[in-house]
């Protein structure tokens, strides 16, 4: 038997034989009188032809509930049966098979009702997999972290733009495009100290203060580089030679930015100068930090405390910059605040290693530095962030703005190479007020000044 044209191609059929056949013409029966009465309008045959409708199938849904009815009605064939007495044989129907649908009802690989697995223009259902509770666990960590370092980016601006106000050798700088061009920074801690400090020349020679940390910091375009100048190295300074730490108490931060161009032929691009009063907050916003000396340390800071442990890091009490004794030996690591920090940065006189000068002093200096750098980086660091970013800006006096503030602090961070060296002397020299400074021959310069620039 050909399919019909809406017949489903996936759709089974077989042929039953039964009481659903189509049934034959029935000739008009008589009324009373003999004469033929007209068939109803719901009767099949050709004097009433239902109006081209099919009667309703029973609740079995198919054809012999319907005949049997319609053999009661008429009262020509058994009420039991589909076939009339003495009549041929129903003529076969065709029954379709309904297949059972997954999910909604629908056949396998199916995209409609009825409509073949493959079918041409049909959309197929995309089966997404269900999302488990890590990744939506790991997908809210990273917006966090995202919205933490975005915090403390605006933070650390916000604080920059408050605290920074430019300074006094912006004619002589610029240049620089932290953190992806190479930039060249001068780092300067004064001797300054606060009014009723216990550290000898804490006042500076009449009351001008001087430098004791000349650092070089060439930051970005993938690079970490740092030179330490000693502050008794001698240089020309208004015709006459002098110690470089002398060029900041007759010109400030100009002076002293002049005296270091030319004695390494580096152009500085900007100028930070460390603020001591708020250098430990910086420190303590990170948690402390922790040094690890590489020779034993045993000294005397602002007139020590008045009970120094062994062993240990004693801090006395009194103001920022009260007395600190430290007993450490070579090796071990010790958990320093921001106010140790600060005084262990300006011992100069090592009584455990007596032949101890500036340069081991400038070593350590640089070790601090490398501490606090992976401090920031460490976990610890980044739950502490914002306190960070805010206290960042508040440690320097600087030239620059908050964008190039923040440019130089991102390139401290990014990945790349990095050396850290102190321009050694080769020699001594006595100047004419009887003092000795430090020598340095043009060849060692060049070489410290290719390794710096790398």
């Amino acid at each position: 038997m050909p399919d019909r044209p809406d017949e489903p191609p996936q759709d089974r059929r077989y042929t039953v034989y039964g009481g659903g056949s189509p049934r034959r013409p029935r000739p008009p029966r008589a009324g009373a009188d003999g004469e033929p009465r007209p068939r109803r309008r719901d009767e099949g045959g050709p004097a009433g032809p239902r109006d081209g409708r099919r009667r309703p199938a029973g609740p079995r849904g198919d054809g012999r509930t319907a005949a049997r009815d319609d053999a009661r009605q008429d009262g020509d064939a058994p009420a039991t049966g589909g076939r009339p007495p003495g009549g041929e044989p129903p003529a076969p129907y065709t029954v379709y098979e309904a297949r059972r649908r997954l999910g909604r009802g629908r056949a396998p690989g199916a995209s409609g009702a009825g409509a073949p697995p493959d079918g041409p223009g049909r959309r197929r259902r995309r089966v997404r997999p269900p999302r488990g509770l890590a990744v939506r666990i790991l997908r809210g960590a990273l917006c966090a972290a995202v919205a933490w370092v975005a915090l403390s980016l605006v933070l650390f601006l916000v604080s920059a733009q408050v605290h920074q106000d430019g300074g006094p050798a912006d004619e002589l700088l610029g240049g620089g495009g932290a953190p992806f061009g190479a930039t060249n920074m001068l780092v300067l801690g004064t001797d300054e100290r606060p009014e009723g400090s216990k550290e000898p020349g804490a006042e500076g020679r009449g009351g001008t203060a001087r430098t004791d940390t000349m650092l070089l910091s060439r930051t970005g375009g993938f690079s970490n580089n740092r030179l330490s100048i000693p502050r008794d190295t001698i240089v020309e300074i208004d015709g006459r030679r002098q110690k470089i730490n002398a060029a900041f108490a007759l010109d400030g931060t100009r002076g002293a930015v002049g005296a270091v161009e030319r004695l390494t032929g580096i152009d500085v691009h900007h100028v930070a100068q460390m603020d001591f009063a708020n250098f430990p907050g910086l420190v303590d916003a990170m948690g402390g930090i922790r040094f690890t000396p590489k020779t034993c340390v045993r000294a005397e800071v602002s007139g020590g405390a008045r009970r120094a442990r062994p062993n240990a890091v004693t801090s006395g009490t009194g103001r920022w910059f009260g007395g600190t004794s430290f007993r450490l030996r070579r090796g071990e690591t010790y958990a320093l605040t921001g106010r140790q920090t600060l005084a262990l940065a300006r011992v100069r006189k090592n009584d455990c290693r007596v032949g101890q000068n500036d340069l081991d002093r400038a070593a350590r200096q640089q070790q601090i530095l490398s501490a606090m750098k992976r401090r920031v980086l460490s976990p610890a660091g980044f739950m502490r962030l914002p306190f960070i970013a805010w206290k960042a800006p508040q440690a320097v006096k600087t030239d620059m703005g908050g964008l190039s503030l923040l440019g130089v602090a991102i390139g401290q961070f990014l990945p790349g190479g990095g050396s850290s060296q102190v321009l050694k002397p080769s020699g001594f020299e006595t100047l004419p007020d009887g003092g000795q400074g430090l020598v340095v021959d043009q060849e060692t310069i060049e070489r410290a000044r290719r390794e710096f620039e790398e």
